[in-house]
């Protein structure tokens, strides 16, 4: 169930009144009636290299050093992708022809509703994980910090997305459908690192999407 205070999060919002409300509402259920989740995973064994700034995930380098020191400690995790489906971004599209009062609205809500299926997708990883006493990492995504956009095509080929889920790349690195997500999951032995999610690593410390919750660092 999708988390009202999400929703006004991606709004930029603080607070609702009966107008919002009323708009929300019917933003989720035209979503929901819309969306078509799939998402494929990889189990892979990975190297984090804080000193080098770089992590080896599969046989494949990368250069972050915000990644290699999210993972830091972890010596396998998951590569993953997910995506609501095209018919999301043609709901998006036509609010934005017909109905332009509902067009943030309706993006807020599929964004909030994109996190909710990533983290179902998630839950067999977390069983996977419970069941080896590790715990998992928080999904970190290419355009965090410096892992750059450009590390799509290393994920997109990986996981083989446009053949397994339908998700297209552009030249310029941009996801469509739009409302995906790709990402790289570390398993850690060691609970106590696993609270840090991708906006407390994330560099844009001043980002209007940092959870409350979640201090700069």
């Amino acid at each position: 169930m999708l988390n009202r205070k999400e929703i006004l999060r991606y709004l930029g919002a603080d607070a609702t009144n009966e107008t919002m409300d009323a708009l929300i509402d019917r933003a989720q259920a035209a979503v929901e009636n819309a969306v078509r989740p799939r998402h494929v995973v990889r189990h892979v064994p990975l190297q984090a290299d804080v000193a080098l700034g770089q992590v080896v995930l599969a046989g494949t380098v990368l250069s972050s050093r915000n990644l290699a020191r999210h993972l830091q400690g972890c010596e396998e995790g998951f590569l993953f992708a997910c995506t609501l489906g095209p018919a999301v971004d043609a709901l998006i599209k036509r609010y934005a022809l017909t109905e332009p009062p509902m067009l943030p609205v309706a993006q807020a809500v599929a964004a909030a509703y994109t996190e909710l299926c990533a983290d179902e997708a998630q839950r067999p990883l977390e069983a996977y994980a419970s069941e080896r006493n590790l715990y998992l990492r928080p999904r970190y995504s290419p355009g965090y910090g410096d892992f750059t956009l450009d590390n799509q095509r290393f994920l997109f080929d990986a996981l083989e997305i446009s053949k397994n889920i339908g998700i297209t790349l552009t030249e310029e690195f941009i996801m469509i459908p739009f409302k995906s997500v790709t990402a790289v999951i570390g398993l850690s032995p060691d609970p106590s690192l696993c609270h840090i999610n991708k906006c407390m690593t994330c560099t844009a410390k001043n980002c209007p999407f940092r959870k409350e919750d979640e201090p700069n660092v």
